[in-house]
């Protein structure tokens, strides 16, 4: 018997992408370990980023063993919130069966190091990445957020940048310059008539950039038109937009920076000066947007989302047909429907869980993203694996739970201490 059980394990193991590998019981570090932690957790567990320590090497991943061990057994990482069960996407990072045994005996077994002239196959990454940088931007200056009366900053900054001819973005990422003192990032999209605006605003501020709570308009300012185009919260690298699809730049246009500091667990403030990435392309087939989904009432009466102190599970929803709402973000004519190419739920830190769906003019239901069991530290955008297509006549659905274990209750708002419910998806015209 114990021969038999042997033999399949020397056999091997095929994991969902496809990487075939030996499965052993006596995993070594560089043989078995390395392949697993490089191709799943290294994005994240690098020196200053969001993960609370490094693996970037055997001594790194000797000293954390047994946290490697207990999080891919409770199955917490490599970190995965969408509930795969109700349809499938793309860039799924979760750990075989068949993986997780190699770390957890490896850390068992007192993690031996094996022979670093002698590595194992590697496993191809399914992290999303943008393929081709055609502009690299960083912020015209650093800037160190400031403590008034809090922990929260929020700043926009107009990046140096500007097109000649129109283009389109097909691909972004964000870059935070202290990953640990960022909340989160937007980049926005201004139309080259507010040009002169956007300057304005920054000549009149004596530090770098300009305070703009609440969005991307200066504080007290009227607000004009911005289209997102793209964004950062922890857990994002940046991605290609969806094949044959991109978001059109007109001659003139502007890109604004939104930086959200959070300076809870920062001692003393750093100077910061993200970069954003571009990959552009002069046409594309299908024009497409970053939409946003979420009820105005909340938006422009806080009060009307509220979570009581000392209260579970307390529910949100909201239920539209988007277009009229899309239209006026975007510009585009969604007359004829759309299609969802991927999604972003956005939530604080009393979030639960939360869901987006269709729900179809023939009374079906078609969900998008299910959040179960929601995780602030972790939020990322989930591609489908294929795209789904909203008609006249369908709704979409949004829903959020949230508890609030403290004394206070708390409304919607923009700082880490308030409360959101809100979605981002990337639609094409049809």
């Amino acid at each position: 018997m114990i021969v038999g059980v042997v033999a399949v394990v020397a056999v091997g193991f095929a994991d969902r992408n496809g990487f075939a590998g030996s499965a052993t019981l006596r995993p070594t570090y560089f043989q078995d370990v390395k392949p697993i932690l490089d191709a799943r957790c290294s994005g994240c567990h690098i020196q200053g980023g969001i993960a609370p320590f490094r693996l970037n090497g055997y001594l790194d991943a000797y000293r954390h063993r047994k946290e490697i061990a207990e999080a891919v057994r409770a199955r917490r990482m490599p970190p995965w919130h969408a509930d795969s069960r109700l349809r499938r996407y793309l860039h799924d990072p979760r750990l075989t069966n068949a993986q997780i045994d190699i770390l957890v005996r490896w850390a068992g077994r007192r993690g031996p190091r094996g022979d670093a002239a002698r590595p194992g196959r590697g496993l191809p990454s399914v992290a999303p990445r943008i393929s081709r940088i055609d502009a690299r931007i960083p912020m015209e200056a650093a800037y160190t957020p400031q403590r008034r009366g809090g922990n929260d900053d929020y700043r926009c900054f107009v990046l140096p940048w500007s097109p000649d001819r129109a283009t389109h973005v097909t691909g972004s990422n964000v870059q935070p310059g202290q990953r640990r003192q960022v909340h989160h990032i937007i980049l926005y999209l201004v139309a080259p008539g507010n040009a002169g605006t956007l300057d304005a605003w920054q000549r009149e501020d004596s530090r770098p950039g300009y305070g703009c709570y609440g969005g991307p308009s200066a504080t007290g300012r009227q607000s004009f038109g911005f289209q997102f185009l793209a964004g950062w919260v922890p857990g994002s690298f940046g991605t290609d937009f969806s094949p044959g699809t991109g978001i059109r730049v007109a001659p003139g246009s502007r890109l604004v920076l939104q930086v959200h500091y959070n300076l809870q667990s920062t001692p003393k403030a750093r100077p910061d000066r993200s970069t954003v990435q571009l990959k552009l392309d002069e046409s594309v087939q299908r024009r497409a947007v970053y939409a946003p989904l979420v009820d105005a009432g909340w938006v422009l009466s806080p009060q009307s989302f509220r979570i009581p102190a000392k209260q579970k599970r307390i529910p949100h929803s909201f239920v539209a047909d988007p277009r009229g709402l899309f239209r006026i973000t975007s510009g585009m004519d969604f007359s004829k429907g759309f299609d969802i190419h991927s999604l972003l739920l956005h939530m604080h830190r009393l979030g639960k869980g939360g869901e987006v769906a269709i729900e179809r003019s023939s009374g079906t239901k078609e969900v998008l993203l299910k959040i179960p069991r929601w995780d602030f530290n972790w939020q990322r955008e989930y591609h489908l694996a294929s795209s789904a297509a909203f008609s006249p006549g369908d709704r979409l659905s949004l829903r959020c739970e949230h508890s609030n274990p403290t004394r206070t209750t708390k409304t919607w708002g923009e700082n880490s201490s308030d409360e959101m419910c809100i979605a981002f998806l990337y639609v094409s015209e049809p």
